[in-house]
């Protein structure tokens, strides 16, 4: 039964993708442009020789937000669309978790993030002369990305748990992707010892630390307290979101979507 629910979801949303094709195909265009206009802004001021590792250095920094940004944005977004047609209560009637299929929405923000990412790295490898796939430690990139689509999963479904009850737009909740993509840039090697630990516990910062190093063979610069700080923000942040769907499912069942109160 669990896994035909789960068969079913993933085909929603895998059809759902079909449709809209050309409104896939559309947003990985804009995402790639407004990519590449941010890349190519960072760059104006590198020192020619330094500039391949600039390159692969904001190239894989762009991963690690366009990773949060589309697991947070195309998960939170999609809760008003889900409650506009009626399907939440629908899905409560017969035993299904709303968030369960909202989660389905990974086939949609993953198949972005893939073909706007090798988009985008052609461009750069072709205008750059450069190779952004030239990884150091595959192994260490790959936990620093589950980790990073671990938040921005954990995240997203935590802006449409509070979305249900607020009716906030999911822009508002979510500005603080926007504020955090600039601390994304910021080597860690260049803030003071004393801040070091504070900076790397700011959701994200710890995870996309350990992607420049796994990517450009930067000197493991506190390695073992972003591993860790890494691991505890995903439990967290995880624990988060199902304590916030358990109580936005309790409250839908007692007073409706979107009722006035509180949790």
């Amino acid at each position: 039964m669990v896994l035909t629910r789960v068969k079913a979801i993933l085909w929603l949303h895998t059809l759902r993708l079909w449709r809209y094709r050309w409104s896939f195909l559309n947003l990985v265009l804009a995402e790639a442009a407004w990519v590449f206009l941010f890349v190519l802004g960072a760059l104006l001021f590198v020192p020619g020789e330094y500039l391949g590792l600039a390159v692969k250095s904001a190239f894989w920094t762009i991963v690690a937000w366009t990773i949060i940004s589309q697991c947070s944005s195309l998960i939170g977004a999609w809760m008003n669309f889900f409650i506009s047609i009626g399907m939440v209560e629908e899905h409560i009637l017969r035993g299904i978790s709303p968030f369960k299929v909202i989660l389905g929405r990974v086939v949609t923000s993953f198949s972005v993030i893939l073909v706007s990412l090798l988009f985008i790295s052609a461009i750069l490898n072709g205008v750059f002369k450069t190779n952004v796939w030239a990884i150091n430690d595959p192994y260490l990139l790959t936990l620093s990305f589950i980790a990073l689509a671990l938040q921005g999963l954990a995240y997203g479904i935590t802006i449409a748990a509070i979305s249900v009850k607020t009716s906030i737009p999911h822009n508002m909740l979510e500005i603080v992707n926007f504020a955090v993509i600039g601390l994304l840039m910021i080597p860690l090697d260049r803030i003071p010892g004393l801040f070091a630990i504070p900076f790397l516990c700011v959701p994200y910062v710890a995870s996309a630390h350990l992607a420049k190093i796994g990517a450009s063979g930067a000197q493991p610069y506190m390695l073992l307290e972003a591993l860790t700080i890494s691991l505890l923000e995903t439990l967290v942040m995880l624990t988060i979101a199902i304590y916030v769907i358990k109580k936005s499912e309790e409250w839908i069942k007692k007073n409706g979507v979107r009722a006035i109160g509180f949790f």
